[in-house]
């Protein structure tokens, strides 16, 4: 990162993406075939004017949608929106919600890229985080944020992802409640008013960690990945899965001890463990999942 890069500001109009938000905008993109943040759009889907503006913005930043080109603010769907749709069309399973949150941490120029991959304290209260944020984007933005937009920004992130110790029961009166935070990869200590970064998130994926591990392989043009770059490169599960080396050990052994096929598995150089993976598209990843949790379900089934 040593140019300068574009930073994006407050399209979320500070709304993390709240349940039964995506299902909506997938649907809405599907069966209009694009997505407008307009007044119509808003009435259709029943939000108001700034939270369908926020659904845009959640719907770019995972993915779901692309930017159509040529097209102001019109946003139009993805392959990776069709696959969930397909399998998992109301945005139910945890596995679904872990590859947004890939999607998320490795879109550069965010807040969401910053503090996964760049922001290194593990505990922190809100004010040292905006602090970082400030300054990182003064060194590293062409325009930086401002104080009250460093503060929008921190205040999304933290509401996005910041769990109760554990992972957080959601509140049914909590109308603002986020599925990332069922991912625990930020825990809330209200009592001293810290937040901490966890290093054994709650049950990640293979198929997500693999998907990480292979896109840091592409950044690196390497066919095969250390421990120590797997938890401590930018861009590799060890900072984007807040995984420490114990957990990408364990991980790692899971791997290895089970049959994988496209060139996927575990050697030992020079005394050390090495993960063999090529490069792939995370949609090719998710579908392998979704295979995975059907193969299961029929099972259980039968």
């Amino acid at each position: 990162m040593s140019s300068l890069i574009r930073f994006q500001y407050g399209g979320h109009a500070t709304f993390p993406v709240r349940y039964g938000w995506l299902p909506k905008g997938a649907s809405r993109l599907r069966d209009k075939g694009g997505f407008i943040a307009n007044a119509a759009t808003a009435d259709d889907l029943g939000l108001g004017s700034k939270m369908v503006d926020s659904l845009g913005y959640w719907l770019d930043m995972t993915g779901i949608g692309t930017p159509r080109e040529g097209g102001r603010s019109a946003i139009e769907p993805s392959p990776l929106s069709e696959l969930i749709l397909q399998h998992d069309p109301h945005f139910e399973l945890p596995g679904t919600w872990w590859f947004l949150h890939l999607a998320l941490a490795r879109r550069e120029g965010t807040v969401w890229s910053w503090f996964f991959n760049d922001y290194t304290d593990r505990i922190f209260d809100r004010i040292a985080c905006t602090d970082s944020f400030l300054q990182f984007t003064r060194s590293h933005a062409i325009r930086p944020a401002t104080p009250g937009a460093a503060q929008r920004e921190i205040a999304c992130l933290i509401g996005s992802y910041a769990a109760r110790p554990g992972v957080d029961v959601v509140d049914p009166i909590d109308v603002g409640a986020c599925p990332l935070r069922e991912l625990g990869l930020i825990i809330r200590h209200d009592a001293v008013n810290r937040f901490e970064r966890t290093r054994n998130p709650h049950a990640v994926p293979v198929e997500a960690f693999l998907a990480s591990a292979s896109a840091l392989a592409a950044d690196l043009d390497k066919s095969a990945l250390s421990l120590r770059e797997l938890t401590s490169v930018r861009g590799g599960p060890g900072r984007i899965l807040c995984m420490g080396f114990d957990a990408i050990e364990e991980m790692i052994g899971k791997i290895g001890g089970g049959r994988w096929s496209d060139g996927i598995g575990v050697e030992t150089s020079a005394g050390e463990r090495h993960l063999v993976v090529s490069p792939r598209d995370h949609g090719s990843w998710l579908a392998e999942l979704y295979a995975r949790v059907a193969s299961r379900t029929k099972r259980t089934a039968a």
